[in-house]
């Protein structure tokens, strides 16, 4: 599919740092967090964007930055070019209704004590869109898109008496019930089996084709991200580390930590041809405490000079592809 070159959403040197609050005990608080640290990437009308990393790298904080569920310490966020850092009241209201977002456990995020069609007709009913006849049909749209039917067969069911597949479809139906511009899609498959997250890939896949909706797939798993993204983003520990094209950063990955994520993945092991990377240590080096790369105390390729006193900035190898490392040239 083609993509045209106009962001729908950009990120802007967004920082986020999570600053926890003293004990009741009177004890110090915790170093703080950095969950993100001048983050900056823009995503394509109409296509899917990745973006890959272990647990606590910070994608999930930079999804909910983009719905603007939290708000960033620093930068900003743009909307079809529009400035949406400050925004309030109607303002953010028609934002919401454009931004939608997708949660990584379905049965949390559905009220269990509302039926299938009231949970997805709810938005409607918030943003004041069309009448009750028109909000019936609607709903069996969407639901027939995500591929519950008969829809109205669902209606009158609730969370608790649907399998977790069919509770992420009626999920993403309430995403897209708006006919949003972009939506967020937060380990939608992470707690379901195989069978079932390639059935949700597929929704995911259907659903951008048909209502030329935008994506961004969080996924700590690159395999995942290869099979649905056109481009990839890997994040480490707040740190954007490599981008690019899917087929570039699952064949020719440039940053030892996308390597890493790639050698934790036996399938693309088994092939005589399927090169195993071997950058990640067994044991971490001492974390230095002075400005250094941020993957330098588990990267086996190290400089022990400049890795460890120097922070990588993004460095362009072609117009599709950029990586954050001194080795990678």
């Amino acid at each position: 599919m083609n993509h045209t070159s106009q962001p729908v959403i950009k990120m802007d040197r967004i920082s986020k740092i999570y600053r926890p609050k003293r004990s009741l005990f009177g004890s110090k608080p915790a170093d703080k967090i950095v969950a993100l640290n001048e983050v900056s990437f823009q995503i394509n009308r109409g296509e899917i964007f990745g973006l890959v990393g272990e647990s606590g790298s910070g994608k999930t904080t930079a999804g909910r930055l983009m719905v603007k569920l939290e708000k960033a310490d620093k930068g900003r966020v743009f909307l079809d070019g529009q400035d949406m850092t400050r925004i309030r009241g109607n303002m953010l209201k028609a934002f919401r209704a454009r931004i939608q977002m997708i949660f990584q456990d379905p049965y949390q995020s559905l009220n269990p004590q509302l039926s299938i069609y009231d949970t997805v007709v709810e938005p409607l009913i918030v943003h004041h869109r069309g009448d009750h006849n028109g909000r019936i049909e609607k709903v069996a749209q969407v639901l027939s898109a995500v591929r519950l039917t008969p829809a109205e067969d669902f209606f009158p069911r609730y969370a608790h008496e649907l399998s977790g597949g069919q509770r992420q479809r009626v999920a993403i139906s309430r995403a897209m019930v708006l006919n949003p511009d972009f939506i967020v899609a937060d380990e939608p498959t992470s707690m379901l089996d195989a069978t079932t997250s390639y059935q949700i890939f597929s929704i995911i896949s259907a659903l951008r084709d048909q209502y030329h909706v935008t994506f961004l797939f969080i996924t700590h798993s690159l395999a995942a991200a290869n099979f649905l993204c056109d481009r990839i983003a890997v994040i480490y520990r707040g740190y954007l580390v490599e981008m690019g094209l899917a087929r570039q950063i699952i064949r020719h990955p440039t940053h030892p930590y996308t390597m890493a994520l790639l050698d934790a993945l036996p399938v693309y092991c088994k092939d005589a041809s399927c090169k195993f990377h071997n950058t990640l240590l067994k044991t971490p080096r001492e974390m230095p405490n002075h400005d250094h790369c941020p993957f330098f105390p588990r990267c086996r390729r190290a400089d022990l000079d400049q890795c460890a006193n120097e922070r990588p900035t993004m460095l362009h190898l072609s117009d599709t592809h950029s990586v954050a490392c001194f080795k990678a040239v």
